[in-house]
């Protein structure tokens, strides 16, 4: 069995669910990016079995959020399709736009800082998960994360892409990491390393797209590093996936 622990599915067609479901799929994560797109992730889990919802205010966007909008967060994160709150995080690369335009520059960090406080701050009230987008320098991320609290409640890292040291700091702290399909892909000796050193028990896996089916793809590369067959790696990483999210 699969599953994908980030990815953004819009308005999935039961068709494309019906052929994940074939693969073996057992677990899809939508995640919003802002308000409008949390709320079609809710609609979409409410359509699909095997989709389950994530709600949050990316790092590119965070000078959208507001009150308001947390507000609604708890309102929509209440309900039953809701799991985890992401995608949330720190971005200090770069952005896109929402015309899917990419641009050099960031928000604010003291915009992206209060956004994610805020947002982690749903998670712990709610007693939720959240899935975290670090694109911060060094192990920042991580030093607000172990601070937050939000450990207690479950936490894993979207899209991994550092080092040893990273990874081990998240295993100690039961931070589980995803392993992206281009990532593992690109094939960084550093970056596969970590994977390499990162007990299976911690490990997730996404494709960060509409298209669930490269998971598969992600399993055989985690296998190839761990010698596993990637079906084995798929039943684990689904394993955890629900052991995050309280299924």
């Amino acid at each position: 069995m699969y599953s994908e622990s980030h990815c953004h599915l819009g308005d999935m067609s039961l068709g494309d669910i019906r052929e994940a479901e074939k693969m073996g799929f057992k677990l899809l994560l939508t995640s919003g990016i802002d308000l409008p797109s949390s709320e079609q992730s809710i609609t979409t889990a409410g359509r699909h079995e095997i989709v389950k919802s994530c709600v949050g205010v990316h790092p590119w966007y965070a000078d959208e959020y507001n009150d308001d909008v947390g507000d609604k967060f708890r309102e929509l994160a209440r309900t039953p399709e809701c799991v985890a709150i992401s995608e949330i995080g720190l971005d200090f690369i770069g952005r896109m736009t929402h015309e899917w335009v990419r641009e050099d520059r960031f928000i604010d960090p003291k915009i992206q800082y209060h956004a994610l406080d805020a947002q982690l701050g749903i998670a712990r009230d709610l007693k939720m998960p959240a899935i975290v987008h670090d694109r911060a320098s060094g192990q920042e991320m991580l030093e607000i994360l172990i601070d937050s609290g939000n450990t207690d409640t479950g936490l894993a890292i979207h899209g991994f892409s550092k080092d040893v040291d990273y990874a081990r700091k998240c295993v100690d702290h039961g931070i589980m990491l995803s392993v992206g399909l281009r990532t593992i892909q690109a094939g960084d000796p550093i970056y596969l390393k970590a994977v390499a050193e990162t007990p299976v028990e911690y490990l997730l896996t996404e494709t960060d797209s509409s298209k669930p089916e490269g998971v598969i793809t992600c399993c055989e590369h985690i296998g190839q590093i761990k010698d596993l067959p990637k079906e084995d790696v798929g039943a684990a990483c689904t394993r955890n996936l629900q052991r995050l999210i309280g299924l």
